[in-house]
């Protein structure tokens, strides 16, 4: 991590969501305005500076001759290296959903589909790749209500229903 403490960071910002502390520093304050839309629902700024996860984002550049790579890390651990801006900042947007999720303290987050319905929602749980999107879609073109085909965020105590196996 001293490596990555010493590059030049021209700014950052930290974060606070569902209990769970997070900072982002930039080589380029250029960055900070395309991380801002990146960032998942539940989301605030905070000023404390202490954070648990610390991202950084090294933006590269391109010279005459020399193109330099995008870097990004969690920590001490580089997650990402590419000359494609737009592949950088969608491998930050998905760690950094993930990482979220896996560190709520007052939230479960189940990886599902949700849509609401007369009233009430609808999960659809499932591996990545399975079709909640598609199902999702197919939903709302039949009038439900988008909530989310990624993550369903659940906040009270879901009404245990129970399924006895033979």
């Amino acid at each position: 991590m001293q490596k990555i403490d010493r590059l030049g960071w021209a700014g950052g910002m930290a974060m606070a969501a569902y209990g769970h502390r997070i900072g982002i520093r930039v080589s380029e304050t250029s960055a900070l305005a395309r991380i801002a839309g990146l960032l998942p629902p539940g989301v605030k700024p905070t000023a404390r500076p202490q954070v648990e996860c610390l991202y950084s984002l090294v933006v590269g550049s391109s010279g005459r001759k020399v193109r330099r790579f995008h870097l990004l890390y969690r920590g001490a651990e580089r997650i990402a290296r590419t000359h494609d801006s737009d592949e950088l900042y969608q491998i930050l947007e998905s760690d950094l959903r993930l990482h979220v999720a896996e560190g709520a303290r007052s939230r479960v987050f189940v990886h599902a589909g949700v849509v609401g319905w007369r009233g009430g929602a609808i999960l659809l749980p499932g591996r990545s790749l399975a079709g909640k999107s598609t199902l999702v879609d197919a939903l709302i073109r039949a009038g439900a209500t988008y909530y989310s085909d990624e993550y369903a965020v659940l906040d009270a105590p879901v009404e245990r229903i129970p399924s006895p196996k033979p």
